[in-house]
């Protein structure tokens, strides 16, 4: 009796979760606020690749995008029966990150599989995740695969057997360097990957491993960059802008921390202690931003700058934010451990251009919140996971979600 119940609940949230991304798709639904704007430039470059692929690759540079050629290889094909067709042909692609999700999530905890699967859908009420399945976008293509990658992480993980670990490695590698070869950034979670597979616990085998598959993978993308000159990434890594990046990362951070600091305030304000160093460090670094914060574009900055924006005069309110962010966020995410110190720096590496817009990091911040960070925090919510805890995190990501729509169709802002 218990099973059919479950089983309903399942096939009900699975209905709904599916006819909600559904309906965005008719409605064209753009609460991201740039989905369609991008969509429509990718269809310029794709252009270049239906008269001539081969010269488009070669002379790809010239084009001024700054997206992966492979992505517009993978465009071109997508739409060859027509756009309505292709874009709903890659709303269920999209559909298979927060699946494959679930099946990562049970191998790391033995909650209820109903819960866990109810978590999972924490993707559709992300603006970002829904309007790039909608209009396609690589954004969904590489967190499909970089998913794929942890997915064979925890498959490492579970089993001793010499053999079968060698291959979840390779398989890693394999599927976050496809998540690299469609949005390059992905490549700095190797940081973390080498870390746990190699330095962790040192085993020679595995670095000789490690090093050859990656390389090999590797050897076509610095061919192309290095040798043909293609270097389409020249937006990203030529125009670096750390002042910037960092305070603006750490409050997208924060702000997606919220619900489970509040969900779980008594258990942390019971931990919560002062460290004079990192609060000296802290009031160091927000003194530096406000002084030298210089980020002034009209769009993107993610939400604290927008309020900034249309509230306060100066860097004011953004460092005071930044130094709230900074203090919390590496409290409750125990950067002391250096599994977790690693995906930080890996996540500051993201968005470390001119531009910086808070997509970048949702739904891939909750994504690596619940899987790959390691906290006494997380654990306890794991421990004691419930429909009341998730359902209060998706109100507040539900009013996020409402946010954005109102921001984006009455404001016109992106961020």
């Amino acid at each position: 009796m218990l099973t059919n119940i479950k089983n309903k609940k399942f096939i009900y949230i699975s209905i709904f979760c599916y006819l909600s991304l559904v309906l965005g798709f008719i409605l064209n639904e753009d609460s991201a606020g740039g989905a369609l704007y991008d969509y429509n430039f990718h269809l310029g470059v794709r252009d270049f690749f239906l008269k001539d692929t081969f010269d488009a690759i070669k002379n790809f540079a010239d084009i001024k995008s700054y997206h992966s050629p492979i992505f517009y290889i993978f465009l071109k094909y997508l739409l060859f029966t027509g756009e309505t067709f292709g874009r709903l042909i890659f709303l269920h692609i999209s559909i298979f990150v927060p699946i494959i999700f679930y099946f990562t999530l049970k191998k790391k905890i033995s909650n209820n599989n109903l819960l866990v699967f109810y978590l999972s859908c924490f993707f559709f009420l992300s603006p970002y995740f829904r309007s790039i399945a909608i209009w396609p976008g690589d954004e969904n293509l590489a967190l499909l695969f970089f998913i794929i990658s942890i997915y064979f992480y925890f498959s490492f993980l579970e089993t001793k057997q010499e053999k079968k670990r060698l291959i979840f490695i390779i398989l890693n590698i394999f599927f976050l360097a496809i998540a690299a070869y469609f949005r390059p950034n992905y490549c700095f979670f190797s940081l973390f990957f080498f870390y746990e597979f190699i330095l962790k616990k040192f085993n020679l085998k595995y670095l000789i491993i490690y090093f050859f598959v990656s390389f090999i993978l590797a050897a076509p993308a610095f061919y192309y960059i290095f040798l043909m000159n293609a270097y389409f990434l020249e937006g990203t890594f030529n125009k670096f802008n750390f002042v910037n990046s960092f305070p603006l990362t750490y409050t997208v951070i924060f702000f997606f921390l919220i619900p489970f600091l509040l969900s779980d305030k008594n258990n942390i304000l019971k931990h919560f202690t002062i460290n004079y160093l990192n609060l000296f460090i802290c009031s160091i670094l927000s003194i530096l931003v406000y002084f030298f914060f210089n980020y002034d574009l009209d769009y993107g900055g993610g939400i604290f700058y927008i309020l900034q924006k249309k509230f306060f005069n100066g860097n004011f309110f953004i460092s005071i934010i930044f130094f709230v962010s900074l203090y919390i966020s590496n409290f409750f995410l125990e950067i002391k451990n250096i599994k977790n110190l690693i995906l930080i720096i890996s996540l500051l590496l993201f968005e470390i251009d001119s531009l910086f817009f808070m997509e970048t990091f949702d739904p891939l911040f909750l994504m690596c919140l619940f899987l790959l960070f390691d906290t006494k925090y997380l654990s306890n919510f794991f421990n004691k996971l419930s429909f009341k805890k998730i359902n209060f995190i998706f109100c507040y990501l539900f009013a996020f979600y409402v946010a954005k729509v109102i921001n984006i169709y009455i404001f016109l802002n992106k961020i």
